[in-house]
């Protein structure tokens, strides 16, 4: 009986290889369809739900060995470390029943490792920073457009021009809170795809909270200005890297903020009963518009401390 188990577990798991094969395929050789690289995880989340974490590491590296002969060895690295560790802890947690912040988590940092790793391993294997030359070439590229429009006579004004070439050294800054939120957004459209297909397969995952009940805890601000007073204090004593550092922490707690705040207007919207394809718009007017997105990140800030939601109103959102 056990080795019957084991037989099908096995047959199982060589199905959801080829079929992850299929799908990272499609997504290397069809640009158009390369958001189907977001179905990837979802053969090994299935394989893992119902065999256990064993099955759903055989089928990742399986996945990332077929694919990288079929391409290239650099793309079996990409396949095993970018796709296979979200589909491997997101299996984990639906396996073991946890709770979906608890998975998003897990998944999220997962996620961040794997980019760390993939990041490390073709910086040592090609000898540069990929990163480093894609920002390399967005440079040259800004450059050639200057000297194109000045070729025809139409000089960029300089403000515009030290406003673009900062925005280059600030994202060089940043880089480790835009990796951080990648991860996080990674991980949650990852989610929410494998939840739309586990369902049609009968298998349960727990859902998301409803986005007008997204709320960070209520220390996160306590927290905040703990951790932008430590880097000041570094920089005041001489510590290298605080602005760098700092950059980061309000990067990434702006986004955060900001994201509640968004959250908090679409609470209210919905005790009003707006249409929830008006409110989706809303949501983009803000996040397109600097004014409005400041004052949404500043709702946010203040919904931290004081709970809007909880003081004005009894009835949760939609």
């Amino acid at each position: 009986m056990v080795k019957d188990s084991n037989v099908k577990a096995l047959a199982n798991t060589a199905m959801a290889t080829a079929l992850s094969v299929i799908i990272a395929i499609i997504g290397l050789f069809v640009p158009v369809l390369s958001l189907a690289s977001l179905l990837w995880p979802v053969p090994v989340i299935v394989i893992v739900k119902r065999y256990g974490l064993k099955y759903g590491v055989y089928s990742t590296i399986a996945s990332g060995l077929i694919v990288g002969m079929i391409s290239e060895p650099i793309y079996a690295a990409y396949v095993i470390l970018a796709y296979g560790a979200l589909g491997l802890s997101i299996g984990y947690g639906v396996h073991k029943s946890y709770e979906a912040g608890r998975i998003l988590t897990i998944t999220s940092v997962a996620s961040l490792v794997s980019k760390l790793l993939l990041l490390y391993s073709v910086t040592r294997i090609m000898g540069v920073n990929p990163i480093e030359i894609q920002l390399e070439a967005m440079e040259k590229g800004l450059e050639l457009s200057m000297e194109f429009y000045s070729g025809m006579g139409l000089d960029m004004p300089e403000n515009i021009r030290e406003t673009l070439v900062s925005s280059f050294e600030l994202l060089r800054i940043t880089l480790p809170a835009l990796l951080i939120l990648v991860a996080l957004l990674d991980s949650f459209l990852n989610y929410t795809v494998a939840k739309i297909v586990l369902k049609r397969l009968g298998l349960h995952m727990d859902a998301l909270p409803p986005f007008g009940e997204w709320r960070t805890p209520s220390n996160l601000s306590i927290g905040f200005l703990l951790l932008v007073g430590l880097t000041l204090a570094g920089g005041y004593f001489g510590l290298s890297n605080t602005e760098v550092i700092l950059g980061n922490i309000l990067l990434l707690f702006q986004m955060v903020f900001l994201v509640q705040g968004i959250s908090v207007a679409y609470f209210f919207l919905s005790q009003r009963g707006l249409n929830k394809a008006f409110k989706i718009l809303l949501i983009v007017i803000v996040m397109f518009n600097q004014l409005l997105a400041m004052a949404a990140m500043f709702v946010g800030l203040l919904d931290v401390m004081f709970d809007f939601r909880k003081r004005f109103s009894q009835n949760s959102g939609s």
